[in-house]
């Protein structure tokens, strides 16, 4: 039986892409991968980093726009967005029995073109 291949969207691409290009910017700040594209019933969590000083968790999530036109990738972070990616991150320190860890939630936002010069990082939001 012939299976159709599925082809990643425009959007998905460079959603991959952007998710990498993170990565590879918390890497180079000294922060170890623990885990990418968690999903559970709360949401999706796009990198798990532990951060190299005080070796907490920390979630991030990417955000990535190719225009200004509608706003900034920051912008695009909204109450109801923030709510889904801390239940999904508290869903994942009880799944890890680690409940008792320091976490916060980074946003990584990439406006244009995909590169580093474009990333900014806001550091344990909260909306």
């Amino acid at each position: 039986m012939l299976r159709k291949v599925i082809s990643p969207t425009k959007k998905q691409s460079d959603g991959a892409k952007a998710e990498r290009l993170a990565e590879q910017f918390l890497v180079q700040q000294g922060y170890q991968v623990i885990d990418r594209n968690v999903h559970c019933r709360a949401g999706e969590l796009d990198l798990i980093m532990r951060s190299p000083c005080r070796q907490s968790i920390v979630f991030i999530e990417v955000r990535y726009r190719a225009s200004k036109a509608r706003g900034s990738a920051s912008e695009t972070i909204t109450r109801q967005k923030f709510q889904r990616c801390l239940k999904s991150a508290e869903f994942w320190l009880m799944k890890h029995n680690l409940q008792q860890s320091q976490y916060q939630i980074d946003v990584i936002a990439i406006d244009g073109e995909l590169s580093q010069s474009n990333i900014h990082w806001l550091q344990a939001v909260q909306v």
